[in-house]
């Protein structure tokens, strides 16, 4: 009895780990979705795929880009005040 309530838990786990990865797999973009379209218009059966989703996952990766560049470039800005501490011998620290 043991050994079958540890397999079915295991199968359980497996399934739910294939689960959490399914989103990140199945990534809705342009070319998902213009497949989907030409499924639906021969087969009648299309996927949950469709340009409105390709289309807001394609602008939150941009504006995430652009999120990202900016911080990488907020982090490269001399911190001017320090340098101009330095050269005056001050310490703030």
């Amino acid at each position: 009895m043991l050994k079958k309530l540890i397999v079915l838990l295991s199968g359980v786990y497996v399934l739910a780990a294939q689960a959490d990865l399914k989103p990140d797999v199945l990534e809705c973009d342009a070319k998902r979705a213009t497949r989907n379209a030409a499924m639906e218009a021969t087969l009648g059966v299309s996927g949950g795929c469709d340009m409105g989703k390709a289309t807001d996952n394609a602008m939150d990766d941009a504006r995430d880009n652009v999120g990202d560049h900016l911080d990488d470039a907020k982090d490269n800005l001399p911190n001017l005040e320090r340098d101009h501490d330095k050269r005056r011998g001050l310490d703030r620290e």
